[in-house]
């Protein structure tokens, strides 16, 4: 009885060490992740992280964004109070700033120009504001395109503060 219970114990070892049979591979491709265009504005506002986050306008008729003028107001307003609540804010228009926001749209430039003398390409703040501009901004052109084939990215925004020097970025530049 011994040499039976040694053999079974020796035998479910063997199994155990032998694993269900499946051989070692290497790293597996899976190929390239799920993509596509989602529909719609989204507006991008600053978490208390200080990194910015999209939030989708799904109820904002494509008319009204055919005017440019109409995305810096949307950003001017904030977000709404549940998105205030998980702690997301806008820098756009806030009571800091002194003067106009203003764009300009000529062919497929867009310049955004910001009520700021300079704009401090180390400052957080004023980091998170330009791409809070930029990204709602060329989001908003990407969905006014009628062939559908437009991405936020493929829109490059222009931003002029008052006596500075004029920069041009696309979204992901915000989004490192």
């Amino acid at each position: 009885m011994r040499r039976r219970t040694l053999a079974a114990v020796v035998a479910v070892v063997l199994v155990l060490l032998a694993g269900c049979g499946v051989r070692p591979t290497g790293v597996v491709d899976g190929g390239q992740s799920a993509g596509g265009l989602t529909k719609g504005l989204r507006l991008y506002f600053v978490s208390q992280a200080g990194r910015l986050e999209a939030v989708a306008r799904p109820d904002i008729p494509l008319e009204t964004l055919s005017e440019p003028v109409q995305v810096l107001k949307l950003l001017g307003q904030g977000p709404t109070q549940a998105e205030r609540e998980s702690g997301l804010s806008t820098l756009v228009g806030a009571d800091f700033y002194y003067g106009r926001y203003d764009v300009r749209v000529r062919a497929d430039r867009v310049t955004v120009h910001v009520p700021l003398p300079h704009l401090d390409g180390l400052s957080v703040q004023d980091r998170n504001m330009v791409g809070q501009l930029v990204c709602s901004m060329a989001r908003a052109r990407a969905v006014l395109d009628v062939s559908g084939t437009r991405r936020t990215d493929d829109v490059p925004i222009t931003v002029q503060p008052q006596e500075g020097d004029p920069a041009t970025y696309v979204c992901s530049d915000f989004l490192r």
